[in-house]
C-alpha cells in the first residue's frame, strides 16, 4: 500500500452540510505537481469528537463520498479541538500532517504550495497561512471550484496571525512533542500555542498566504460563548506557550 505524503486532519463535532462538503470538495480538487491529488497521496481524516448520532451519520456519509476516513472519539466532554486533532495524529499515515477546520475552502494549488514549502526548507518547518474571511453570503450552499476566484474577490485578509486553520509539519514531529495541548478546552489559543512551541523547538515558520489562499466560510461564532473558559485558556497560553513538550509522547487516546 502506498504511504500518503500528506494527512489532512479536520477536527469536527456536529458540523455537516454544505460547509463541510465545500471543504472536502476543495481538498479533492487539489492539484499536485504530477496531477490531481489522489487519495493515495493525500488522505483526509475527519476527527469526530463526540458528534450526536444524526450528524455523526452524515459525517460518515460525506467521508465515504470524498474518500476520507473517520476517527471517532466517544465523548460527551466539552469541545476540545486539541484532543480531536491528537486522536487523528495517532492514526495519520502521511509523512506530513495538515491540521485545519471544517469551514475552510482551499485554492486548487494550496496543497502543492504547502508541500513545496516543506520540501524546499533546509530544516524542519511549520507551514502556516493567514486566512481570508468571506462575508455573510446568505444561505449556505455548495460551491464549485470554478467559483473560487469570485469568492476570493469577496474575502478580506485577516490581519491577525490567524494560523489556526493551517498548521502543517512532519507527523513524527507533532507526535514527538505530544501533539496539541489538550489543556485548552472549548475554543482558543491551541493554534497560537503550537506556533510558539514550534519556534521554540527551532522549526522555521513558513507563511504561504502570498503564494496561495484559503477562505473561511462565514457562520455565527460560538468562540465567545464561555467567557470564563476563554480567560482560563488565555492564562494557560501565556504561562505555558514556551514549553515545547507538554507530555512525553502522543501514544494514548484523549480522555473522554
Amino acid at each position: 500500500m502506498t504511504t500518503p505524503t500528506l494527512s489532512v486532519i479536520i477536527a469536527i463535532r456536529n458540523r455537516t452540510g454544505a460547509r463541510l462538503e465545500n471543504c472536502l470538495r476543495s481538498l479533492r480538487a487539489q492539484s499536485l505537481a504530477d496531477g490531481k491529488a489522489s487519495p493515495s497521496e493525500v488522505e483526509i481524516i475527519l476527527s469526530d469528537f463526540g458528534s450526536e448520532s444524526g450528524p455523526a451519520a452524515e459525517i460518515r456519509d460525506l467521508a465515504e463520498r470524498y474518500a476520507a476516513r473517520v476517527v471517532r472519539v466517544e465523548t460527551t466532554a466539552l469541545w476540545n479541538r486539541s484532543a480531536a486533532i491528537n486522536a487523528a495524529l495517532l492514526e495519520a499515515k502521511g509523512r506530513f500532517s495538515f491540521c485545519t477546520d471544517a469551514d475552510m475552502l482551499f485554492k486548487a494549488d494550496f496543497l502543492a504550495t504547502v508541500l513545496d514549502e516543506l520540501e524546499s526548507c533546509p530544516r524542519l518547518a511549520l507551514v502556516v497561512c493567514k486566512c481570508r474571511d468571506l462575508p455573510d453570503l446568505g444561505p449556505e450552499r455548495l460551491y464549485d471550484q470554478d467559483e473560487y476566484a469570485a469568492l476570493e474577490g469577496k474575502a478580506e485578509l485577516r490581519q491577525a496571525m490567524g494560523t489556526g486553520a493551517c498548521q502543517v509539519a512532519e507527523t513524527r514531529w507533532f507526535r514527538s512533542i505530544g501533539g496539541f495541548d489538550e489543556g485548552y478546552v472549548f475554543w482558543g489559543f491551541e493554534d497560537k500555542d503550537m506556533v510558539h512551541r514550534a519556534q521554540r523547538a527551532g522549526l522555521e515558520l513558513r507563511f504561504i498566504h502570498e503564494r496561495t489562499s484559503m477562505l473561511h466560510q462565514w457562520h455565527r461564532t460560538t468562540k465567545n460563548d464561555r467567557y470564563v473558559r476563554k480567560v482560563l485558556n488565555k492564562i494557560r497560553y501565556y504561562a505555558t506557550r514556551s514549553i515545547v513538550v507538554k507530555r512525553t509522547s502522543l501514544n494514548r487516546p484523549p480522555a473522554s
